[in-house]
């Protein structure tokens, strides 16, 4: 029973862990973000429910631009 204990604790720990960056309010983005593997520009704007990303980041001058850690400004609404 302890062991379960344990194993779910951790569980509980590393999962808040790995996604605690996109985290805000129960859903959506942190104000900075950093792209993953495999994402694109459309994906994270669908992701973070932000259609301004282009707007707020004048270091992404092409959609192709995006690559596993391009660090993206967010707008919170």
């Amino acid at each position: 029973m302890r062991l379960l204990t344990v194993l779910f604790i951790l569980q509980a720990i590393f999962a808040v862990g790995s996604d605690a960056r996109s985290l805000r309010d129960g859903g959506g983005c942190a104000q900075l973000y950093v792209a993953e593997e495999g994402e694109t520009l459309q994906t994270i704007s669908v992701k973070c429910d932000d259609l301004f990303i282009l707007d707020d980041n004048p270091h992404i001058v092409d959609s192709d631009d995006i690559g596993p850690g391009t660090v993206l400004f967010i707008r919170q609404t």
